[in-house]
């Protein structure tokens, strides 16, 4: 994806864990306030942007959630959240190991 530009691809996946520590966090309080629209949008930016540097795992269960949210099944939700909290964390220890 980033090629041979080792500098680039530092940067965007530096900005990626800037970026999805504070969605996460607002992830959490939307499934704590029972906020449908929230969980929705917050799992399509996670979606995209772990997508964005190749996290397919993650984004896959963001798109899960994404479309789950209006269901309103809290305790799938709760469940899919714990599982992207997990997988995030997953994807931020290979993003400091490189």
């Amino acid at each position: 994806m980033f090629g041979d530009d080792a500098e680039l691809r530092g940067a965007i996946l530096e900005e990626f864990k800037h970026s999805s520590i504070p969605y996460m966090a607002e992830l959490d309080q939307a499934v704590s306030a029972g906020d449908i629209d929230g969980v929705r949008s917050l799992a399509h930016k996670l979606k995209s942007s772990s997508r964005t540097i190749g996290a397919s795992p993650l984004g896959d269960l963001c798109e899960q959630l994404e479309q789950l949210a209006p269901q309103g099944d809290w305790a799938q939700i709760k469940e899919f959240d714990q599982q992207i909290k997990e997988g995030l964390q997953e994807v931020i220890l290979a993003i400091d190991s490189l």
